[in-house]
């Protein structure tokens, strides 16, 4: 969500990069405690099972990780806040910066989504090419960083490849300035249409990466069921860079195998902040804009980031019109968890970086706001 430099040697810029969600058994869920039982008794699933999704919604929130803010001290005050606010998994970027991070978080029993990058080196994500990456470049990258999270004892709650790479913010291949164009399915198909066949040929070479981190996913030592989650899509942001429809992009994925690779489709919603907007024309505006391609995939929807702003940053916290904007929004999330289609409500976001104003936060003035208590409440 957020615009801000990049930063060097990990190629991590200032969108939301680090969420946080509330974690359950992936195996026992799949499995009735009899099964369990059968196999190694079921305190034993629960004890070797990875933490994933399984029946219910992770619930959390986003926090900002950049570099040059992670001073120890620093490190230690927000992971105090969070464990006393019972927050049990973080979203982060797994980049090397952050992997004492993740491991201090694991030993807090807080576990971590971690964002893996596609690409690897000294770049920005706007910089970079999908249709240049490669398996072996992924792997070089990766590896090294699972590895030393695995020697640490670690088991992650789910892997998310990438962030927003249906927009030129985060995908080299799509212009930025360019006519505002918003590529669909067809555009992606039409051989000639130079512009439609890039970004395609990128998004095939991401398929290949996803797959890439399948099969190291399913070699590793505790992670191998371990939820793997496509890239959070952003809506439809208008303005001048070019951007490609969230659903035909899923259905582009979807097409080219990734059905078989994935446990989830990333979105992101920002809804309306109307307050007399009706919960119905919230609900229809989510079906149609994004979660008709969890149901066709019968893959659910990770929402890996959703939120309201407030740029009133006074203490004490004045926050009653995100309180009721929330309030609508969970009651609208709420009917599709009930039909099955949401897999995660990741909040964005918990507070800015050190020294920093965050006008999203929700742990403002040494505490979490009311609307932040709601955002983080189970459902």
């Amino acid at each position: 969500m957020q615009n801000s430099s990049a930063i060097a040697n990990d190629g991590q810029s200032g969108q939301a990069l680090s969420r946080f969600a509330m974690v359950y058994d992936y195996r026992c869920a799949r499995c009735s405690v009899k099964k369990c039982m059968l196999v190694f008794s079921f305190l034993g699933c629960l004890l070797v099972a990875p933490v994933a999704w399984a029946q219910g919604v992770l619930v959390g929130v986003n926090v900002t990780n950049n570099e040059g803010y992670l001073s120890e001290a620093f490190q230690d005050d927000e992971m105090k806040h969070l464990a006393e606010n019972g927050v049990k998994t973080v979203r982060v970027g797994l980049v090397a910066y952050n992997i004492d991070f993740i491991i201090k978080a694991y030993q807090h029993d807080i576990s971590s989504v971690v964002i893996v990058f596609p690409f690897r080196g000294t770049k920005t994500w706007s910089d970079v090419k999908l249709s240049q990456i490669t398996a072996q470049e992924f792997t070089e990258k990766f590896k090294p960083l699972l590895d030393k999270l695995e020697t640490a004892g670690v088991r992650l709650a789910a892997f998310e490849l990438g962030n927003e790479i249906n927009t030129a913010r985060f995908n080299g291949d799509l212009p930025d300035p360019g006519s505002g164009r918003e590529l669909r399915l067809a555009d992606l198909d039409n051989s000639n249409d130079p512009e439609g066949q890039a970004v395609a040929k990128g998004y095939r070479a991401y398929v290949q990466v996803m797959a890439t981190l399948k099969d190291l996913r399913d070699h590793s030592k505790l992670n191998q069921h371990t939820p793997i989650i496509s890239a959070g899509l952003a809506q439809k942001l208008g303005g001048k860079q070019d951007e490609v429809n969230l659903l035909d992009a899923i259905e582009f994925f979807r097409q080219n195998g990734m059905d078989k690779l994935v446990d989830g489709f990333g979105i992101h919603v920002y809804p309306s902040a109307d307050l007399k907007r009706l919960e119905s024309a919230r609900i229809a505006s989510l079906d149609e804009g994004m979660c008709a391609a969890c149901r066709q995939g019968g893959k659910p929807c990770w929402v890996t980031e959703w939120g309201f702003g407030n740029a009133d940053e006074s203490c004490p916290v004045k926050d009653g019109t995100r309180l009721k904007l929330n309030q609508d929004m969970r009651s609208v999330f709420q009917h599709f968890a009930n039909l099955g289609l949401l897999g995660a409500l990741i909040y964005y976001d918990w507070t800015g970086a050190a020294g920093k104003n965050d006008s999203w936060g929700v742990f403002r003035c040494g505490a979490l706001t009311d609307a932040g208590k709601l955002a983080l409440k189970p459902m």
